[in-house]
């Protein structure tokens, strides 16, 4: 199973993982800020053309860590979840 895990580590970092079952494919560390939305698409592209992937095989996104509701980066990680469609 192909997996997109975002884990927010803080209100400042994030990390994204691509997992294939337990194993770590590609991780990438981001920071929280100012075009948060077009770095994690930018991101998530990349990952997924660096290993060869397409968005159709993803099974699964996990969002992890604190979210505050009512923060920008928090309703962007939703937008993107759904577009996703997974």
């Amino acid at each position: 199973k192909l997996k997109l895990i975002l884990t927010i580590q803080n209100l400042n970092k994030a990390t994204l993982q691509l997992r294939k079952g337990i194993v770590v494919v590609g991780q990438v560390d981001l920071t929280i800020g100012q075009a948060f939305d077009n770095m994690l698409i930018t991101a998530i592209d990349r990952l997924l053309v660096r290993n060869r992937i397409d968005r159709l095989s993803l099974n699964s996104l996990e969002i992890q860590g604190k979210l505050r509701p009512e923060a920008v980066s928090s309703m962007v990680l939703k937008t993107i979840k759904t577009a996703v469609k997974i």
